[in-house]
């Protein structure tokens, strides 16, 4: 009997510093301490359990004391239980309580590229595609009355087929794609980045600081394609149409095209933003052709900005449109004064910087090659 499902092994390798969030922050000198051009992430348990024996320094821990003042100079050792990880590099603010916004790990603290990220990312870019194919127009009318869940009409078009709300999930392309998590880094490999926001090519509001995966960390993954929700007589009972199929076997050209209109929109903003030295790593691989087939670059996690999860151009080209939507309170994309046709959107971006604010990099860029197994 054949086999039903196509696999792929997926080698992803970081282009730039990549931030997969947990939504938890790290505050200095209470989860971590800085010493010698390192960050040091302080294992609570193990110092509670040293402190033991030591009563009133124990009552300071307890009481919320930072536990800057309960380590001493013996104790940084890269090797000791009293650190979770050691991170080369230290976060720009020295503020007491200044947060570090943690990266995802496994239990053991070793960093992984999770499976629902890099699907996150590959729907947007099959959404964009597939809008443009199907010639679809964008109309603010077509939205839902939230935020969240504004553009469930216009994902229905292009991934059910715009069949009814309640049946959509049964119907959605992405249904047949599935992807694992990465296998995780036993190495461990963490930065710390110094991020700014920068409009109009100055840097504005409070720094921003990450744990980040470094560039040219390789992780492997597996992406399949579930061959029998595509197989001819299932799919028809689905729904999926032809094009959707092209779409799902052309899956790295379909990525490949979102992100050079991406990478083009960029650029020719690039006057108000200095990107020219943070973009050149990515450019480079279009503008040499050192893609080969089933290769491709995206953006993922965070530091993408708004066109790395909506249809991007395809809204912004319709100005009077962009304008309504914008300027619409529901869907919350405005915090003051008005938006005009033809304004650029999004006003601000981010970049790693320097200890001297130059930017010098963009986040979350990534190299992946697919090949198949099964």
């Amino acid at each position: 009997m054949a086999k039903l499902h196509k696999t792929f092994r997926l080698t992803i390798t970081t282009l730039t510093p990549l931030h997969i969030g947990t939504g938890n922050h790290l505050l200095r000198d209470f989860d971590y301490v800085t010493r010698d051009g390192k960050t040091w992430v302080v294992n609570e348990e193990a110092l509670a359990d040293l402190l033991i024996d030591y009563e009133d320094d124990l009552a300071k821990m307890a009481a919320g004391r930072p536990v800057s003042e309960l380590l001493r100079p013996s104790d940084y050792q890269a090797d000791s239980p009293l650190f979770r990880y050691v991170l080369p590099g230290e976060p720009r603010s020295e503020k007491p309580g200044s947060v570090l916004q943690e990266q995802i790990k496994d239990p053991w603290d070793r960093p992984y590229i999770p499976g629902s990220s890099l699907k996150g990312a590959l729907r947007t870019a099959l959404f964009y595609a597939g809008y443009e194919q199907r010639k679809l127009q964008f109309k603010v009318s077509d939205l839902g009355n939230s935020a969240k869940f504004a553009a469930q009409t216009l994902e229905r078009n292009v991934f059910a087929n715009n069949v009814s709300p309640g049946k959509a999930p049964n119907h959605d392309l992405l249904r047949a794609l599935q992807i694992s998590d990465s296998v995780p880094d036993d190495q461990k490999r963490l930065q710390i980045v110094n991020i700014t926001v920068s409009k109009n090519g100055q840097s504005s509001g409070s720094p921003i600081e990450l744990e980040a995966i470094p560039p040219s960390i390789t992780f492997e993954m597996t992406l399949t394609l579930d061959g029998y929700l595509l197989n001819d007589q299932t799919r028809r009972n689905v729904g999926y149409e032809d094009d959707q199929l092209k779409w799902m076997r052309r899956i790295s050209q379909v990525i490949n095209y979102w992100t050079q209109q991406r990478l083009a929109t960029e650029m020719a903003l690039k006057r108000y933003f200095n990107w020219s030295e943070g973009f050149q790593r990515v450019i480079q691989y279009y503008e040499q052709d050192q893609l080969q087939k089933d290769e491709f670059i995206l953006q993922l996690g965070w530091g993408g900005g708004w066109d790395s999860k909506t249809l991007g151009k395809h809204l912004t080209d319709n100005q009077p449109e962009f304008a309504r939507l914008v300027n619409d309170s529901r869907f919350k994309m405005l915090r003051k004064g008005k938006f005009a046709e033809g304004d650029m959107y999004p006003k601000t971006r981010r970049a790693v910087v320097t200890p001297k604010m130059r930017p010098v990099s963009l986040l979350g860029w990534i190299w992946v090659r697919m090949e198949a197994m099964t």
